[in-house]
């Protein structure tokens, strides 16, 4: 698993201190700030999206992954 795809799925179980590890991680590794926002940050937050327009996931479960997307881009 990419690191990439780590820091999106972990966003979207809410756990921000993992993404704020990984994403300090992958910029250690040279990965672009644009690249870890669009395909890591950015797609997880999609995802959920989908799930709360498909009623899979609801508020609470939005906010806990905005609150990791911002641990993440801090």
């Amino acid at each position: 698993m990419s690191i990439l795809s780590e820091i999106s799925e972990n966003l979207m179980k809410g756990k921000a201190n993992d993404v704020k590890a990984l994403v300090e991680k992958a910029l250690q590794q040279g990965l672009e700030p644009g690249k870890i926002l669009n395909e890591g940050l950015l797609s997880g937050m999609s995802i959920v999206g989908e799930k709360f327009k498909k009623n899979e996931v609801y508020v609470p479960e939005v906010l806990i992954a905005a609150r990791a997307m911002k641990a993440g881009m801090l």
